[in-house]
C-alpha cells in the first residue's frame, strides 16, 4: 500500500529535513529569565538547593536544544510523524551550525506557538486523510455502505470539498477539545500529586501512577476517533462513542496492538537516531522512520476498519 503512494511517506521525510537542515526557532532567552528568577531566590535548606540546581540544569539543556518548529509534528494520530521533533539535533547538520531565531518575549512566543500548532494539525489532517483514502481504496468501498471503488472516487462524499472541510473542522475540534480538557485536568493532577507528596512521598507516587494509568486508559479508548472521522466518515460524537465501544469490546487486542506499535516505533526510533546529526547517515534514519511510522499509522486505520466490518457482520445486514 505504501509503495502505491510514496507521497504519504514523503511528508514525514520533508518535515524532518526542515527540522534537520533548516533554521531553528529558540526559546532560550525566555528560559534564561526563568533561570535567573530561580537562582535569585534564597534557598531555605540544602535539599531545596539541590532541587533548584537540578531544575536549572534541565531548563538549560531543554532551552539550548529545543526547536519551536518541532511543534509542527510528532504527535501520533494528530500530526505528521517525525524523528527529530522529539530528538532535536545537537551538533547541527552537515552544512554546519544552523541559523537561529531567538524569541525573547512571551507576547511573541504565544502567536508563534499557536500558528505552528495549527499548521501542524492541518498537515497532520492532510497526511492522515490520505492514509484513510488509501485504506478505503484497498478495501474497495466505504464503511458506511457508499460507492465502491469502480464507481470513481469523484462520486464519493469524502472527495467533495464540502465533506473535506467538515472533516477538517471535526478533526480540529477534537484536537483543540483535548487541549482544553488537558489544560484543565493536568494542573489539578499535578497539584494533587504535589499535595500527596507533601503529606507522604509514597502517597504522591501512588497518585502519580494512578493518574498516568487513568490518562492512558482514556487515551486507549479514544484511539480510533481519528480513523472514525477520516475513514468512517463519522460525526465527532459518533466517532468518539464508536471508539470507546470498539476499544472496550476489544480491549486486550487494542492494548496488544498499541504495545507492539510502541515497542516497534520507539525501538527503531532509538536506532534511527544513533547517527550524529552532522553526518549524512542521519538521512537513513529519517527515511526509515518515515516508512515505519507511516506503516504503523496505516495499521491503526486497518485495525479500525477490520473491527468495524466484523461488527457490522455480527449485527447483521440490517445494521
Amino acid at each position: 500500500m505504501l509503495s502505491q503512494n510514496l507521497l504519504v511517506v514523503a511528508l514525514p521525510v520533508v518535515l524532518d529535513l526542515v527540522l534537520w537542515l533548516g533554521p531553528r526557532v529558540s526559546v532560550w532567552p525566555l528560559l534564561q529569565d526563568v533561570i535567573k528568577l530561580l537562582t535569585s531566590q534564597p534557598a531555605a535548606d540544602p535539599e531545596m538547593v539541590g532541587q533548584v540546581e537540578q531544575a536549572v540544569t534541565l531548563l538549560e539543556q531543554f532551552g539550548k536544544q529545543f526547536n519551536l518548529l518541532s511543534v509542527l509534528g510528532g504527535v501520533p494520530m494528530f500530526q505528521v510523524p517525525s524523528l527529530l521533533a522529539r530528538r532535536a539535533p545537537v551538533t547541527g547538520s552537515p552544512f554546519g551550525a544552523p541559523r537561529v531565531f531567538s524569541l525573547s518575549s512571551t507576547l511573541v512566543l504565544i502567536p508563534w506557538w499557536g500558528v505552528l500548532a495549527l499548521v501542524g494539525l492541518v498537515l497532520g489532517f492532510l497526511y492522515l486523510n490520505e492514509i484513510a483514502h488509501q485504506v478505503r481504496d484497498a478495501q474497495g468501498g466505504d464503511l458506511g455502505g457508499g460507492p465502491v471503488r469502480g464507481e470513481g472516487r469523484r462520486q464519493e462524499n469524502d472527495d467533495s470539498l464540502r465533506a473535506g472541510v467538515w472533516k477538517l473542522l471535526r478533526f480540529l475540534a477534537f484536537a483543540f477539545g483535548l487541549m482544553v480538557i488537558g489544560s484543565l485536568i493536568l494542573p489539578f493532577w499535578i497539584l494533587m500529586v504535589a499535595l500527596g507528596t507533601a503529606i507522604a512521598q509514597p502517597l504522591g507516587i501512588l497518585m502519580w501512577v494512578g493518574g498516568v494509568g487513568m490518562l492512558s486508559y482514556a487515551a486507549l479508548h479514544l484511539l480510533f476517533v481519528i480513523p472514525g472521522l477520516l475513514l468512517g466518515g463519522r460525526r465527532l460524537l459518533r466517532a468518539i462513542s464508536e471508539s470507546v465501544i470498539l476499544s472496550h469490546v476489544s480491549l486486550s487486542s487494542v492494548f496488544g496492538f498499541v504495545l507492539l506499535a510502541v515497542v516497534i516505533y520507539e525501538g527503531l526510533g532509538y536506532a534511527w537516531a544513533l547517527p550524529s546529526s552532522d553526518s549524512w547517515a542521519m538521512l537513513i534514519g529519517i527515511v526509515g522512520n518515515a516508512f515505519v511510522a507511516t506503516g504503523l499509522t496505516v495499521a491503526a486505520f486497518v485495525f479500525y476498519r477490520d473491527r468495524v466490518l466484523v461488527g457490522r457482520r455480527l449485527m447483521g445486514p440490517g445494521e
